[in-house]
C-alpha cells in the first residue's frame, strides 16, 4: 500500500501521487542506503535502469532510527549523485519498528464506515496529530467479509525521516513500511515465476546484514512476522575468521565461483544449519501462536547468493518437509546499459526491499 498520509504535515489528508511508468525505491538500513529505479514495460514486466548500494558508517542509523541526520544527509545526496536520476515518482520506506501494521475484519452489512473503523483503532492515541496512518482494502471472501490493512507510525519518526530526505534534495512521493515493500517483492516474483502460488500459504525469509525478516503470508496477507538475529554479518564474521579477510575481501569470497577446498565444511555448512534451525523455530512459533489453519507449502529466501547455495533448499525441505527456493527477486528484471550482472548478482541481495518500494510506485 502507498502510505500517502505519511507526509509532513499532511494532517491525514489523501495526497495526491504522481502517475509513472518509472519508480525510485529507496530503502536506508544501519549498514546502507540502496535505491533502485525501475521503468514498466507491462504490469508484471520490469527494466532495472539504474541502482546503487551506498555504505552507511556507524552510528547514523541504529534499529531504523536516525542518529545522525547531517550524516545521512550527506550520504543520501552521495547516493542521489551517484544514481543521476530525474526521476520524481519517489518509494521510501520506514523501519517496521517505527510502525504499526494489523488487518482488520469488516462485515458486508456494517453499519460503520471503513473511516469510522479506522479512527475507532486509532484512538488510543491521545491526538491524530501524534499519528500518520494509511489503510487499504486488501481483499473480500466469499462471505462479503472485507479486510482492512491499517498501518500507523508516530508523526515526529516520520518527520524526522522526512526531514533527511528534504535536505538532502529528494522529494518522496509516497511512504511504505519496509516489511510491506518485501511482500510485495515476493508477491511480485510469484506473479512473474510461479503463479500456481498465489493462493498458497508462503514462509518468506528475506535476509538482511545483521538480522532476517521472516514472514508468513497466504493470498498477499500478512499472517505472521518475526526477526530472527542472523544475517550476512555473521556469515561475514565467520569468513574473516576463517581466512584472516577484510569485509570487502570477505563479501567477494562469498561471491566468487571459486572458494577455499574446506569453505563448504568450514563457514557455509554451519551458518546454514544455524539458519535453518531458526526457519524451523519461526514455523513452531507460527503453528503454536494461535491456531492456525494454513499449511505452509513453499519457503523463500531472498538475499542469500545462489553461489552459496550447496544444497541449501534441499537441506531445508529434508529438515522442514517444505519445498524451498533462494531468489533474488530484483534478478526479475531486464537490466539496464550498464549494469554489470557479475556486480548486481552481488548486490541484489540487498535491494528486495528497495526494488518492492519502486514496483509499489509504478
Amino acid at each position: 500500500m502507498k502510505l500517502n498520509n505519511f507526509k509532513i504535515n499532511s494532517k491525514n489528508k489523501k495526497v495526491a501521487t504522481t502517475s509513472s511508468r518509472q519508480c525510485l525505491g529507496i530503502s536506508i538500513t544501519d549498514k546502507s542506503i540502496n535505491m533502485v529505479l525501475l521503468n514498466a514495460r507491462s504490469l508484471n514486466q520490469f527494466r532495472l535502469e539504474k541502482y546503487v548500494v551506498v555504505p552507511l558508517p556507524k552510528n547514523i542509523i541504529g534499529n531504523g532510527n536516525v542518529e545522525n541526520h547531517e550524516e545521512l544527509v550527506a550520504h543520501l545526496q552521495q547516493a542521489n549523485q551517484k544514481l543521476r536520476s530525474s526521476c520524481r515518482n519517489i518509494t521510501v520506506a520506514i523501519s517496521q519498528r517505527q510502525a504499526f501494521i494489523q488487518f482488520l475484519d469488516r462485515d458486508e452489512d456494517t453499519e460503520y464506515t471503513e473511516e469510522e473503523q479506522v479512527m475507532a483503532e486509532l484512538s488510543q492515541y491521545d491526538s491524530l496529530d501524534d499519528v500518520s496512518y494509511d489503510y487499504q482494502s486488501v481483499s473480500i471472501n466469499g462471505q462479503g467479509k472485507e479486510n482492512l490493512l491499517l498501518v500507523n507510525s508516530k508523526r515526529d519518526d516520520v518527520n524526522i525521516l522526512m526531514d533527511a530526505y528534504t535536505d538532502a534534495g529528494i522529494t518522496p512521493t509516497q511512504m511504505d513500511v519496509d516489511l510491506l515493500a518485501v511482500i510485495n517483492s515476493a508477491i511480485t516474483w510469484i506473479n512473474v515465476r510461479q503463479p500456481e502460488l498465489t493462493n498458497k500459504c508462503i514462509a518468506v525469509f528475506n535476509i538482511d546484514y545483521s538480522e532476517t525478516q521472516a514472514i508468513i503470508m497466504c493470498h498477499g496477507k500478512l499472517l505472521y512476522k518475526q526477526e530472527i538475529n542472523l544475517g550476512y554479518e555473521h556469515l561475514m564474521q565467520s569468513l574473516r575468521r576463517s581466512y584472516q579477510l577484510t569485509e570487502e575481501e570477505a563479501w567477494d569470497m562469498l561471491y566468487s565461483p571459486s572458494k577455499p577446498e574446506d569453505y563448504n565444511s568450514t563457514v557455509a555448512q554451519p551458518f546454514q544449519q544455524q539458519f535453518i534451525q531458526e526457519i524451523q523455530r519461526v514455523l513452531q512459533f507460527y503453528f503454536t501462536s494461535a491456531s492456525q489453519e494454513n499449511e505452509i507449502e513453499e519457503i523463500l529466501i531472498f538475499g542469500y547468493g545462489n553461489n552459496s547455495a550447496n544444497g541449501f533448499t534441499e537441506s531445508i525441505r529434508q529438515q522442514t518437509r517444505i519445498p524451498a527456493q533462494q531468489i533474488n527477486p530484483v534478478l526479475l528484471a531486464e537490466l539496464g546499459d550498464g549494469i554489470e550482472p557479475a556486480k548486481l548478482q552481488q548486490d541484489s541481495s540487498l535491494l528486495t526491499v528497495a526494488f518492492g518500494l519502486a514496483v509499489r510506485g509504478l
